[in-house]
């Protein structure tokens, strides 16, 4: 595909075992990867508190994709997507947790046997935005690629804070761990 200059991407999706990741993320992505639209190298990490197998977390995105997609499930399609297609579970605050994501992602790296950009996308309920972000920081996920090549960039599903005083605060706490 034209695509293939694309650097391997990893895409973290906190809270994946949500309505909005069914709804929204997972049909997103399969349509991207339908339009070859995804980077040669593109692998999908559901990160959530609920422990569910690799295989079951792929077999509910498949349900998602023909439950939400405007498009049918093409298996081969979607198989690209899905081989790459894994789950990692912890809490939100649990620092030991996000340095299993850290090894999880770098071990995609080693397998590859070149750097990955990150990209997190936080589709969780806004109470834990900021452990997520601080934990991406204390993990060192945020900063790994910053002055490299790639950056690790966030992605954060509205409603952005409860209030203005709410939204400032989580503004200062993204810009502590990423650079706007």
């Amino acid at each position: 595909s034209k695509h293939r200059g694309a650097p391997p991407t990893v895409v973290v999706i906190f809270g994946a075992s949500g309505d909005l990741t069914a709804r929204k993320l997972i049909p997103a992505i399969y349509n991207l990867s339908h339009d070859n639209l995804l980077p040669a190298d593109f692998h999908l990490v559901g990160y959530g508190r609920k422990p569910i197998p690799d295989e079951e977390f792929r077999a509910d995105a498949a349900a998602a994709i023909k439950e939400f997609s405007r498009r049918e499930l093409n298996a081969e399609v979607w198989g690209r997507v899905s081989e790459r297609t894994t789950y990692v579970s912890g809490g939100y605050d649990d620092k030991a947790a996000f340095d299993k994501l850290a090894q999880h992602i770098a071990a995609i790296e080693k397998n590859l046997g070149r750097e990955v950009q990150t990209l997190f996308y936080i589709s969780t309920p806004p109470s834990v935005f900021a452990p997520i972000l601080l934990n991406l920081g204390a993990s060192g996920l945020a900063s790994k690629y910053l002055g490299k090549n790639h950056h690790a960039k966030v992605i954060i599903e509205k409603p952005f804070g409860k209030d203005l005083a709410s939204a400032l605060a989580l503004n200062q706490t993204i810009r502590q761990v990423f650079e706007e």
